[in-house]
């Protein structure tokens, strides 16, 4: 069969069959004659299979070692069970604020004792995991906010660009909804909206997405003086801090020990500012 026909059977398109391909998920024929490519039954029960295993949060890589049989079947889901229990557990407490808030009804809303257990919640795991959850969130709304990746071409065409881009959302497991086509493509991903521009180095073409709406990024929780200290954990300060340490240390000296404990002091000062109980 031709990828006409297979993308009418999987429901999946010729841009992620071409994708799969060039990960060696899939292995046509050629045709001697024309040098087509032809596709097998097997071709499209190994297709369905992705299809399968990718709804259900599979790797490519596991894929991958699926199909290859590298790992037993039984194996990889116990192994990927396990992975979504511990996601699930880590929602569970959101889940049941939510709930109580649900059977609460929205007149008799008590902000304050449901701020009270949020606050034992975190209390019981800790202010320090506390602050090291909010800088998860924090990086990972940084890293959503602007990201690049370079494509397999150096997209000279509309179409090129948008196949760089479903194959960007493929590999990395997320879902792409194109909104506008053209260079400067405008795209959905996990329900995000960016604008895309290729722009080229000595390396080739990359292709750089924005957020269309930074104000969305999920950190609107967060207090703003943790995320001035986030800032300042990501900025060049830390490396400088620890560079001086490391001076410091080797060359035994007290000047720069004196040095860095100048560095410090304030900036502790800060921090115990920031967090003197916590949240």
């Amino acid at each position: 069969m031709n990828i006409n026909e297979l993308e009418r059977l999987t429901g999946i398109t010729r841009q992620n069959i071409r994708f799969y391909e060039k990960k060696e998920l899939l292995h046509p024929a050629r045709n001697s004659g024309n040098n087509y490519r032809e596709y097998s039954a097997e071709d499209l029960a190994a297709l369905k299979t992705i299809k399968l295993l990718r709804k259900l949060d599979f790797s490519l890589e596991d894929i991958r070692k699926i199909l290859s049989e590298e790992i037993p079947l039984h194996e990889i889901l116990k192994q990927h069970l396990k992975e979504l229990q511990t996601r699930q557990q880590e929602l569970k407490a959101c889940i049941d604020v939510c709930i109580d808030l649900l059977e609460t009804g929205p007149d008799s809303l008590n902000v304050d004792k449901t701020l009270e257990k949020m606050d034992r919640i975190e209390q019981n795991g800790g202010t320090f995991m506390s602050i090291v959850e909010d800088y998860k969130r924090y990086s990972a709304a940084q890293r959503k906010r602007h990201f690049s990746f370079t494509p397999d071409t150096m997209i000279m065409n509309p179409t090129e660009f948008s196949e760089a881009l479903f194959q960007y959302a493929d590999e990395n497991n997320q879902k792409l909804v194109l909104i506008k086509g053209g260079m400067y493509p405008v795209f959905e991903l996990d329900g995000v909206e960016y604008t895309a521009e290729r722009i080229f180095c000595r390396f080739g073409a990359t292709v750089h997405c924005t957020m269309t709406h930074p104000e969305e990024d999920g950190t609107e929780n967060i207090p703003e003086n943790r995320k001035m200290l986030y800032r300042l954990v990501n900025g060049p300060y830390i490396l400088l801090l620890v560079l001086f340490i490391f001076m410091a240390v080797t060359r035994q000296s007290v000047v720069w020990a004196g040095l860095v404990a100048l560095m410090i002091f304030p900036y502790l000062l800060w921090v115990f500012r920031i967090f003197p109980r916590g949240r």
